[in-house]
């Protein structure tokens, strides 16, 4: 996912707004008045006014201070700042996501909470004011919602208000418990003793290498072509392994450029793909106001596993054309971010069972406390005209999947079916795809042998790509979190390692793909990681649910 920093935006205004998961944000908006629903102590009524004044000041009403005696302690104390605190979007931006079928559906379950004066669903009320809030000079905050609501004032269903502050409450511990226990287990592996020959994998590599970029067709997407770039390491004898990489929405070819330099400063060929219909230019024409097909998007999530498949046929023909050209295509190890952790999953063995699919999105749909920001997104897979199950190439030896959502798509059966090496790395606050769902439940799902995670603290969704002033996305810096640029010696040292291990079959660097070397490459960071290579599955499950402790039993 290409981005771009936007203004300091605290959590607890996109948690208002976004989710509606604090208690303010079930509190509800009006033009003139706040109102709360709240059996049995009944309606609570704040005027708009009130709000301003307090923004301003800092003086509360007294209805309005007992409402903030209701909120978290932490989240009372910043309401102030929360209420005035704007991002800037393009209003073409907020409009074309309200009318989307992602932000439609996203709407319709804020407005069993948040309601209108006439006791209806209040999520299209909303988009308006959105819409008008967004398109005003001061840009998009929470005080221009609440004036751009539409109707003398809104009823705000208290009862699902709380029930959805408690089971937010509930996903936020879970995931607490889950990274304390990876913690646990990264602490119990023995230190192992590094080789201090040869060239680590977390420097450059001796070679050269030389970049091309080239086009080549998906037959179930447009003729125009894929562009990729093809980097290529010079000056080796030896066949070159080939990796993959596979970006995430709203990113391109350029995401992990500096990943597939580096990989190829170690005699690795790199292929880097852009995915037409969730790149880039695709986000960024949406983003400007350009017309969406609304098809595109289902298509890719099909069709993405595919352009890998294409791809390395067609640097395999190329290979065959250019003398010289010493590629090993039939020895394939595959990186994927994000929607590309989806991609490489897929391609490496992790089969779609389609009806599940379905039968998660139902569930999805009916549950209004869903918290996985990635699960509408996964769901849109289902409208794809076109719906492979078995995506196996088996030239794939070895697979990277970072960030990566797929458990509506692949889920638990799917993860037993990859065979080949695998390695997940996770963001323990990642709020798009939340590590306990979207990364450690699929990774104790696997039966590969070897397999590892990964657990960057504190890693975010962007912790491992690419920043780019040219960026789509307006990302909130909180969201962001420590410089992407930090994480990328870890990205680039452990994935030397892996791919060298099982691309390569070097087993000097085996000592590499450890909590050592991973400690390592985060010394003198803001992240720390933490390496584990097995989780009891039923285990994980008791400490989630808070029935054992999250310490582990030294193995």
């Amino acid at each position: 996912m290409a981005i771009v920093k936007t203004n300091r935006l605290r959590w607890q205004w996109l948690s208002a707004v976004g989710l509606s998961v604090t208690l303010w944000g079930q509190v509800g908006v009006a033009a003139e008045k706040v109102s709360l629903v709240y059996p049995p102590f009944g309606t609570f009524n704040i005027d708009v006014s009130d709000l301003s004044t307090f923004a301003k000041t800092g003086n509360a009403s007294p209805e309005l201070t007992f409402l903030i005696r209701l909120l978290p302690s932490d989240q009372g104390a910043n309401l102030r700042e929360a209420l005035t605190e704007s991002v800037q979007i393009e209003a073409t931006s907020v409009s074309q996501f309200v009318s989307s079928p992602t932000g439609q559906a996203f709407l319709q379950r804020i407005g069993e909470v948040i309601r209108t004066d006439t006791d209806r669903n209040g999520g299209q009320a909303l988009g308006q004011a959105l819409k008008t809030a967004a398109a005003s000079s001061s840009g998009l905050n929470f005080l221009g919602v609440l004036k751009a609501f539409p109707g003398q004032s809104v009823n705000v269903n208290g009862d699902l208000g709380l029930r959805a502050v408690g089971a937010f409450t509930r996903a936020v511990n879970e995931e607490r418990r889950t990274r304390e226990f990876i913690i646990r287990l990264a602490e119990l592996q023995r230190p192992v003793t590094l080789p201090t020959g040869g060239i680590s994998p977390a420097q450059p590599g001796p070679l050269q290498w030389q970049r091309q970029t080239i086009q080549f067709v998906n037959p179930n997407r447009s003729p125009n072509g894929i562009p990729a770039d093809l980097y290529v390491p010079t000056g080796t004898a030896a066949a070159a392994p080939l990796i993959v990489i596979s970006h995430g929405l709203a990113s391109d070819r350029l995401t992990f450029a500096y990943l597939a330099q580096h990989l190829a400063t170690h005699g690795f060929a790199v292929l880097a793909v852009t995915h037409p219909g969730s790149d880039a230019n695709k986000i960024g024409s949406f983003l400007s106001g350009a017309p969406v097909d609304y098809e595109d998007l289902p298509q890719d999530w099909a069709q993405r596993p595919l352009d890998l498949k294409y791809g390395i046929d067609a640097v395999a023909t190329l290979v065959q054309q250019t003398p010289g050209l010493n590629i090993d295509t039939n020895n394939v190890g595959l990186f994927g971010q994000s929607m590309g952790g989806f991609t490489v999953l897929a391609a490496a063995g992790g089969t779609v069972d389609w009806a599940a699919v379905q039968q998660r999105c139902q569930a999805i749909a009916n549950d209004l406390f869903v918290f996985n920001v990635s699960a509408p997104l996964q769901c849109r897979s289902i409208a794809a005209s076109s719906q492979p199950t078995n995506y196996t190439d088996p030239r794939v030896k070895a697979v990277i999947a970072v960030n990566p959502v797929s458990s509506v798509l692949i889920g638990p059966s799917g993860m037993a079916t990859i065979k080949v090496p695998t390695l997940i790395i996770s963001g323990s606050k990642d709020v798009f795809a939340p590590p306990l769902v979207e990364q450690v439940q699929p990774f104790s799902e696997l039966t590969a042998s070897p397999r590892y995670l990964a657990m960057l603290v504190p890693g975010t969704h962007f912790s491992t790509i690419g920043v780019s002033e040219a960026g789509v996305l307006p990302v909130p810096n909180d969201l962001i979190g420590p410089d992407p640029r930090q994480a990328h010696p870890f990205v680039k040292g452990i994935s030397a390692a892996f791919f060298g291990v099982f691309n390569r079959q070097n087993e000097q660097l085996r000592p590499f793909l450890s909590q050592t070397f991973a400690t390592q490459l985060t010394q003198q960071t803001p992240f720390q990681t933490y390496w584990v290579d097995r989780i009891n599955p039923q285990q994980l499950q008791e400490v989630i649910a808070g029935r054992i402790g999250t310490q582990p039993t030294r193995r």
